[in-house]
Formats: structure tokens, sequence, C-alpha cells
């Protein structure tokens, strides 16, 4: 049996057998089946085992070794394009074995009887004839899939081993189903019938055949193991692979060991599908293209079978290892086996094939999603369901956070031939999805439905492109889209967000060949009123105006009310000191932003309710609102001019938690190219003086307030409600010595803050005080004098109501807890409140409070 062993053992024969080493068991009984018959005794070996576990060239080992010792071998290669042709497979062994001159009379025989058995005791003395001149062995491979009329001569011979040296050996998958009769070859024979079976390799199996080539790491051996479900000859592939590319089997290669397995497997699958019948290979695509969904009678449906033919080749799909069973039906058993029955396809072909199973499936009324994936591949179809489908299924995508799909079937739906109205609606959805993580090509989405829909006429949809478009935060391109939409097509929500757009542009804005709209002083609407809710409230003027417009904004039942004024009136709110109320409204835009798709609208709302949080002292609540903000528009998708509002809201969060590093390092986030060109930039310059304030480096403060002031000024955003960059200011000029500059600052916060009419600012009480600062400042003999501190601990009109409120009761004596239940409030937002007033104050504690702070 030394040839057997050379076989398996041999490098150069790996594809033949190597894959069999350290199967003793299985080696021992070849070994003495084939010594058997060189001594005259007959066998009937059966070889079992699942595809690609080395059956045939097992069998080849044996054939090889059988010729080696001088004995008569032939093999047959059963197919199952050939079942039904008889004896198909004797014909290949008659071939083999007999010399051309018997040929003709040998064939003549079974052509008078195809189509009988009659043919059958001619051959059976035939062969026992050979094999008594020498012993004979012969093999049918695959025999699962034999003709019938090869199988009763099969049968027949069988019976008559005891009459010649005769070795009959077959393959047959595991599982496979037999051809009716099959298993009559293990039963009355004269001979003992042996098995082997051939299982998958362990992982110490695939470990001992990969060390024969090279060092392995235990990693790669299991992942090799795993990936290739121990399949020989799925690790023969690989191994080649590795080979070629002079690899070794170390973990750092496992990703490109998972390709190579993936794409041996498709190489198998493909080879298995050449040799199928048309039927099979039909049914095994339409359960690939659409098994997930499909039912087995609609896959039928879509192959062409019906009845006992279908459940036939199911059958034998599951046999051949590309199918398995799940309870919704037949599924491909892998996706490496999904990928290899695609791999056979022409792009066309699987086009069709989509195309009909969509139509199928929509007949069949599948759900939307499952149709979806159908029609992402298919051809255009010119129908209407086909763009119902796909904007019902993204939708479904995007409420569940799955954005991409929601955007390829979006880009699907638009390969359709639709009106130029619905066209343009699709744009618009598609460009709201794309935000998160194709913002350019959002951004140009958008232009595109300005720039059309004006044209026929849409204002809801004009409305709903050019609140996207604002709220992406891209002001300057927004203004400019807007003036040009604006002088064609009237209407008060596009004239509102134009002005909007105008509002966020930084100080220097280009120059327009088209003016934007004026907004009148009476609302025509809630956007119009939410604008000017926000103007008057930057500008510091008509207090009583703000709160009513600001109501009439977020009072709105307009379902598609644009979202940016409504944030806009939410600020404004902020601005008067309404918190709770303004929280609530940015509360039902992010509700709303998310029903519509919104996302940036959504952002920008979270971070606005952070920075309510952040001045009424919730600073979790800011926090969670931030990262809320960040998974609702990753940071790398937010425009450059709208970043610099984020990051400035979170450097206060942090500085007011007194977490000065990470502020810190917050600040040092490099900004993308166009992030000082919007007003949300002097956020981020004064966010940075406080922070420089924090530190006790009061000139680099001074200056980030100093040009925060200079943008502020330039746009006129003079309220310090909205941005209170003079106050910090003066402390840091004060610091430095500046006591009459800082004089100078605080007197023009003071006359902005009594026509604004800001709680506090307007007590004598107050106004004396800062200005007894002042001059103490005055007297201070330079940077860090002793009197320069004092101009903290006299700024109680920088305490916002909530504190103001608190701080009041504490110096009247009450406990905490009675401050608590005074105000309606937790103990602990009690202590925060306080803790953020000393600090304002300049103070240690409660006994240092002023006696008079007002409510």
């Amino acid at each position: 049996m030394v040839a057997v062993h050379d076989a398996l053992d041999s490098r150069s024969a790996f594809p033949g057998g190597r894959h069999l080493a350290g199967r003793d068991a299985e080696l021992g009984v070849l070994r003495e089946l084939v010594d058997d018959l060189g001594r005259g005794r007959s066998g009937v070996l059966t070889i079992s085992g699942g595809p690609g576990t080395g059956r045939s060239a097992l069998l080849e080992a044996m054939l090889a070794e059988a010729r080696a010792a001088g004995l008569n071998t032939a093999a047959a290669q059963s197919s199952p394009l050939e079942t039904d042709l008889p004896y198909s497979t004797v014909a290949q062994l008659i071939a083999l074995l007999c010399p051309p001159e018997q040929l003709t009379r040998i064939s003549s025989v079974w052509a008078e009887g195809a189509a009988t058995n009659a043919p059958i005791p001619f051959l059976r003395k035939h062969f026992l004839g050979l094999a008594r001149d020498r012993p004979l062995l012969f093999a049918v491979d695959d025999h699962q899939w034999i003709d019938p009329w090869s199988l009763a001569w099969c049968h027949a011979l069988s019976r008559h081993l005891d009459q010649a040296p005769i070795l009959m050996v077959r393959t047959v998958r595991d599982t496979a189903p037999e051809t009716p009769g099959g298993s009559r070859w293990d039963e009355s024979v004269p001979v003992t019938p042996r098995r082997v079976r051939l299982s998958e390799l362990s992982t110490s199996d695939v470990s001992d055949l990969l060390s024969r080539y090279g060092p392995v790491d235990e990693e790669f051996s299991t992942a090799a193991t795993a990936a290739s479900a121990g399949n020989p000859a799925v690790l023969r592939a690989v191994l080649a692979e590795f080979e070629r590319a002079g690899l070794g089997f170390e973990a750092r290669h496992v990703p490109r060991l998972r390709v190579h397995v993936a794409d041996a497997v498709a190489d198998l699958v493909g080879r298995t599908q050449r040799g199928l019948p048309a039927a099979h290979v039909e049914l095994l695509r339409a359960i690939t293209f659409c098994g997930g969904e499909f039912d087995f009678e609609l896959a039928c449906a879509l192959a062409g079978l019906h009845g006992r033919a279908a459940e036939e080749t199911r059958t034998a799909l599951w046999h051949l290892g590309l199918l398995c069973e799940s309870e919704d039906g037949p599924r491909v058993s892998t996706p490496s086996v999904a990928a290899g029955v695609l791999a056979e396809m022409e792009p066309a072909a699987r086009e069709q094939l989509h195309a009909r199973a969509a139509e199928i499936g929509h007949r069949a009324a599948i759900e939307p999603a499952a149709l979806a994936e159908l029609l992402l591949s298919a051809p255009q179809m010119r129908k209407r369901w086909v763009v119902e489908t796909l904007v019902e299924a993204s939708e479904q995508h995007r409420r569940e956070g799955r954005f991409e799909r929601a955007t390829e079937l979006l880009r699907r739906a638009l390969r359709e031939p639709v009106p130029t109205a619905c066209r343009q609606r699709l744009l618009a959805e598609l460009a709201a999805i794309e935000v998160a993580h194709a913002p350019v090509a959002s951004d140009g989405r958008l232009r595109q439905v300005l720039t059309d829909a004006a044209g026929i006429g849409d204002a809801g949809l004009l409305v709903r492109a050019a609140d996207l478009l604002v709220s992406r935060g891209d002001a300057e391109t927004a203004r400019r889209e807007l003036a040009i939409v604006c002088a064609r097509t009237r209407n008060p929500a596009l004239d509102a967000l134009s002005r909007l757009a105008d509002e966020e542009c930084g100080p220097e804005p280009e120059l327009l060949a088209t003016p934007l709209p004026p907004l009148p002083d009476e609302p025509a609407d809630a956007a119009q009123a939410g604008v000017l809710a926000w103007r008057y409230a930057r500008l510091g003027r008509r207090p009583d105006l703000v709160r009513t417009f600001a109501r009439q904004a977020l009072s709105s039942r307009d379902a598609d009310a644009p979202l940016g004024p409504r944030i806009a009136a939410c600020r404004a709110l902020a601005c008067r000191d309404d918190l709770e109320e303004a929280a609530a409204g940015l509360t039902a835009v992010i509700s709303d932003a998310g029903r519509r798709g919104a996302r940036a609208a959504a952002a920008h709302a979270f971070v606005q309710r952070a920075v309510l949080s952040v001045k009424d002292g919730r600073f979790p609540a800011a926090a969670a609102d931030l990262a809320a903000a960040e998974r609702e528009l990753p940071l790398h998708c937010w425009h450059p001019a709208m970043l610099p509002h984020y990051l400035a809201t979170k450097i206060a969060a942090l500085l007011r938690r007194e977490q000065v590093a990470e502020a810190e390092q917050v600040a040092a986030t490099e900004l993308p190219p166009g992030a000082e060109r919007g007003m949300a930039f002097g956020y981020l310059l004064h966010a940075r003086g406080e922070l420089k304030l924090a530190a006790g480096d009061a000139a680099t403060a001074l200056g980030y307030f100093q040009e925060c002031g200079r943008i502020l000024r330039a746009k006129e955003w003079l309220n310090p409600a909205v941005l209170s960059w003079r106050m910090p200011a003066a402390i840091a000029q004060g610091r430095l010595g500046e006591a009459r500059a800082a004089t100078r600052l605080v007197g023009e916060e003071l006359e902005l803050a009594e026509r604004w009419g800001l709680p506090g600012l307007l007590e004598p009480v107050h106004r004396a005080a800062l200005s007894a600062l002042a001059v103490a400042g005055s007297d201070s003999s330079g940077p860090g004098s002793a009197g320069v501190p004092a101009m903290g601990a006299a700024l109680p009109a920088a305490l916002s109501v909530p504190e103001r409120r608190a701080a009041s009761l504490a110096a009247r004596g009450l406990s905490n807890k009675d401050i608590a239940e005074e105000l309606g409030v937790t103990v602990r937002t009690v202590e925060l409140r306080l803790t953020k007033s000393y600090r304002k104050l300049g103070i240690d504690g409660r006994a240092q409070l002023p006696a008079d702070l007002g409510e």
C-alpha cells in the first residue's frame, strides 16, 4: 500500500489527496480492500462525505494503488445531466475497459433494448469475464446521480461477486438520495459491504495539514477551520493562493484567509452549478435572490417550477449542500454559496431576474422593504408602484436609523421616469437623508430643488428645501439662492427663511444682485413671526413684541411649518429668560424634525436646548443634548459655519463644571475652512475667551472678547442677553489694570440692558455697585492689583433669574431644602445654582451674599 500513502503524503499530489492525511482508519480500509482484491477476493465499498471532503481524491488514490499492483481499473463519473440517459455510466466503464473492436458489438446489444434491462445479462457476463482474466476495480463517482439502467446493472453484477474478483467502489454525498432501488447494492451480495465516511476536518486536522507547509499560528488554524467549515477542497484552494502569494499562516493574514475561503466556496458552487440541469439552476437562483422573503411557492413561480418537479429539485439542491432548511422554507446555505450563484450570472440576467422577482413579489403583496431590495438591482421598470414602494421602504429605513440604505432606495427611485414635481420632492427627501453621510451632495440637491421647483410653483416644496438648507448652516449659500427664489415666488415663509439666513451670515456677506425681500412690521405667518422675534431680540429692542411673536411662531398648527424660524423663536424666548418655554419649543422642534427626517435642524435644536441647560445650571442635561446632536448629525457632516456653536456650547458646559482641561481639548479642535464665516464663530470666540479668563490669561481672553464684540456689533447683535461679551471683557481689562476701559464697557452693558429690560440690571443698587466697581478698578496700580478682584464681587446682575432667586432666598436664611420646596426644584438643583452664584459674585458662601439681590 505504499502507493496510497505516497498519493496522500506527496506535496505534488495534494490536489488529489494530501488533505486526507491523518485519517489512518479510512486508509486502513482502503489498504485492506486493495490487498484482498489482489488475492482474488471481491468487495464492495461506499465512500461517503459532504461536498469537498475528498471523496474523489480518495477514489483516485485507490485507483492509483490498484494500477500499481497490476489490477484492472476503470472509473465513471455520474452526473445529474445524464440521469435520464440509458446506461450512461456503464458506457464510460466500457469505453475504458474494452478494446475498440468490441465496442461496436457491445453498443449494438444495448442499443436494441436501451429502454429495457435486456442488455444487463450480456454486460454482466462481459465484466465477469474481464475480472476472471485480471482482478477488476471499477468505481462510480457521485453514485447518487447514476442512471437507473446502469444502477440495475450494478445490482445484477453485485449478486455475482463470488464468481470473479471484483472490487466495486462508489462515492456518494452524505444524505444524498439513492436512486430508487439503490439500497439493493448493499443487500443480498455475497461479500460484506464496507463503508468509509469522510467528515469535515477538525481544528487539529487543519493545523496538522497546514503545518506540513510551514509554521502555523493557532489563531490562523482556528480561523481557517471556522471559515472553511473544515472542507478540504476549500482549504486546498486557499493553500494554493497562499503559496502563490508567498504568505505564511500567521494571525495577521486571517482577513485575507477569509477572502480566499469565500472565493473558493463561490468557485466550487459555480462548478457545481455548471453540472446541474437547468431547472435546478433556476430554482437555486430564485431562492438565492429572494429566498429570505419569498415562500417556497413564490420561489418556484419565479423559477417556473411546479408540483412534484419543484419538490424533487428542492431535495436535490439540499443534498448538494446548496440549500438549508429554515422555519420559513429553503434558504441558500451560506453567503459564499449565494456569491457563487451570483457570480455565474451575467449582469443583465441578474437584473432581469430581480425585475421578475419584484413583479411576483408585488402581486403577492410582500413587505415593501423586501420588495425594495429586489428593485435595487432591477432595471428601470416604468411602473408607478415601483416608486411608491421604494419611497415607502426608504422612509421605513430612515425611521429605523438605516440612513445609507434609505438613501440608496431613493436614488433608485429617481432612476424611474417620474413627473417633475414628484422628482423634486424625491430630491428634497434624499437631501434630508444624505446630510448625515454626503452633506455636499445634500446641499447640491437642495439648490437644484430651489432652482427647479420655483418654475413649477410648488411653494410647499420650496419652503421645505429652503428650511433644510438654512438649518444645515450654509447661510451664505441659502441667502444667495433664496434671494433668487423670493424674487420669482412670493411666499411669506420663504421671505422669512431668506432673512433668517441673512441673520446667520457673517459680518461681510457677499453682495447680492437681487436684494432680499423685507419683512413687514407685523408677521404674515408663523415663520415671519419667529424671525421677527429673533431680530428684535438680537437688536435688544421691543421686548414686548419678542415674547408675542415668539409664541405666535411656536403656537402655529401648521404641521409643515419650517423649523428654522421656530428655533429662532426659542432663542428669542431665552433672551427673555423664558427658559422653560423655550426648552419646550425646542423639544417640539426636535420631535417634528425627527418625523420629517430633518437631521440638521434636529442637531441645531439639540445644541440650542443644551445652551438653555448650561444657562440654567443643568449640566448633565446639556451634555446629553450635545451628545444627541452629534448622534443626529456626525460632526464631520456639520457645515463649517455651524460647527463653532456646538463647540462653544460644549466648552461652556465643561467650564461651568470646572472641567478646564476637557474644555481646553475641545477649544483646540481644528476648525474646517469656512468656520469663521458665520455668526456662530462669535460664540466660539466668546467661549475661548471665558476659558482663557478662567486660566488667568486675561490678555488673550480680552482679545477673544473684543473680536467677538467686533463680529456682533458689525451685525447689530447688540443685546447682552444674546451673548454678553462686554462684562467678561471688562473683567479682563480690570485684571490688566485698564479700569477706565472696563468702566466704559460696563456702562454700555447697562445702557443696553436697560433698553432691553433684562431683570436685575435695571435696579439702582446694581447700577451703583457696578459704578463703584469701575471707580475701585481705576485706583488699581496694574494687572493683578488688590482692587481688581472686587469686580467679580459686585456683579449680581450677572446672575440668571433662577440663580438670583435661589441666592435671594439663601440670603434670607432659608435652608437648601426650604429653597427647593419654594422653587419647586430638587435640592441638588439649588446647590448647583448657589455654587454658580457664589462663583459669579466672587464670594465664599451664603454668609457673604448681599442682603438685597432682588427676585
